[in-house]
């Protein structure tokens, strides 16, 4: 038999700010890594040969972006990745 538990999280103004803030930048990075692997896959269809869009060259970017991007910075990579 499986169980489960349930926990609330009782956050505070600025704590859930904070995970807003968060959940926005989350949202925007992974819109843009979505849009970049749509790009990718288009152009393989075309026929051009260009390297594979995926994990590790995004995260290589992403780590490349956080360094000139100040709004990036606001989140910690291993949330953002």
């Amino acid at each position: 038999m499986l169980t489960g538990f349930r926990y609330r999280l009782s956050l505070t103004d600025e704590q859930a700010e904070q995970c807003q803030a968060y959940g926005h930048l989350c949202r925007a990075v992974w819109n843009t890594a979505l849009d970049q692997r749509r790009q990718a896959v288009q152009r393989w269809q075309r026929g051009y040969d260009q390297p594979c869009c995926g994990y590790h060259l995004q995260a290589a970017q992403l780590a490349e972006a956080k360094k000139e991007e100040t709004w990036l910075r606001a989140a910690p990579s291993h949330i953002l990745q």
